[in-house]
């Protein structure tokens, strides 16, 4: 049997128009700044034109710039064929950078990117907490009964916002250095900084203060189908967020994130709330053994994994 006929070119406005119902994703050429985006075409019989079948997207990544981002899609009645592997060759053309992408385990992506050669660089699952138990609000009581004098707890619309943005900027910098490097501190303290600021339910965020300075953060943000608050959030019975040190290394780094978690969880038991999910990572040196005391559950796991391109694919197929 012969090899389909493919051809790729860059994806149109029209091409939008006509085929963004088909695909989850699909943008112009170019909509964003040193992105390429790329559809896949075949002759099908059934079609006087070449029919779109497969699209993808290829960029640099702000905020780590080690890796490249990559996307690709292609339609259910055509996969198996061999067109996702030659759309994924066709965009490494752009890039000299490993690249980089999210998967579940055992989903099909997962299946087509390991067939590529890509390797978990992270496992992070979402762990679910139990709000409501008593026994969360007796480890509340447990922690506040140690609280350090020092120490001061205050939720974020206490605070300056500047002051906010650049600790949740450097929380960031330090949480991914060892397993994905950032750009420099004034390139990501948009994304990270503003943007998770912007995002966040300030209201029910906390900080922890020693001598008018953030030491520790917990940021809560918003998820669908709660009730309106009021500023506009939703309250519902489940929540997500995250938490972490601002210095990762002061000797009371561990004690302030668990007084930030406990006036977090103490806040949302009396919302009514029944569960938080965390977003962390299991490198996380403060949060992650702390939430290991709590009762929780992990669920939707995600595994980050990185596609040998540049260097790593030369090296991967050397003799």
């Amino acid at each position: 049997m012969s090899a389909p006929s493919r051809q790729f070119r860059p994806t149109t406005a029209a091409d939008v128009v006509r085929d963004g119902h088909r695909f989850e994703w699909l943008k112009p050429d170019g909509w964003r700044e040193g992105f390429r985006a790329l559809v896949l075409e075949v002759d099908d019989p059934e079609f006087e034109e070449p029919r779109v079948v497969g699209v993808g997207r290829i960029g640099p990544n702000t905020v780590h710039p080690g890796q490249d981002l990559v996307e690709l899609e292609i339609e259910e009645g055509h996969r198996r064929r061999g067109h996702g592997t030659a759309l994924l060759h066709e965009l490494r053309k752009y890039s000299n950078n490993p690249l980089s992408s999210k998967v579940v385990p055992g989903s099909a992506r997962d299946g087509f990117l390991r067939a590529q050669g890509a390797v978990t660089y992270l496992e992070v699952p979402l762990l679910r907490v139990d709000v409501a138990a008593d026994r969360t609000a007796r480890w509340c009581a447990a922690v506040r009964g140690g609280v350090d004098v020092a120490a001061r707890v205050v939720p974020w619309t206490e605070l300056p916002r500047e002051q906010l943005i650049d600790a949740l900027t450097t929380r960031y910098l330090w949480q991914h250095a060892s397993w994905s490097p950032t750009a420099l501190r004034e390139v990501i303290r948009p994304e990270v900084g503003e943007e998770f600021y912007e995002e966040s339910v300030r209201e029910h965020s906390w900080a922890v203060l020693r001598d008018g300075e953030i030491t520790a953060l917990a940021d809560l943000y918003s998820t669908e189908g709660g009730e309106a608050g009021e500023a506009g959030d939703t309250v519902g019975h489940h929540r997500e967020g995250a938490l972490e040190a601002v210095d990762a290394a002061v000797p009371h780094a561990r004690a302030d994130v668990a007084l930030c978690l406990a006036a977090l969880l103490e806040d949302l038991r009396g919302m009514g709330v029944e569960t938080m999910d965390f977003d962390n990572h299991p490198t996380d040196p403060h949060t992650a053994p702390l939430l290991a005391t709590l009762r929780r559950t992990e669920i939707d796991p995600v595994h980050l994994v990185e596609i040998p391109n540049g260097l790593t694919a030369v090296l991967r197929d050397v003799p």
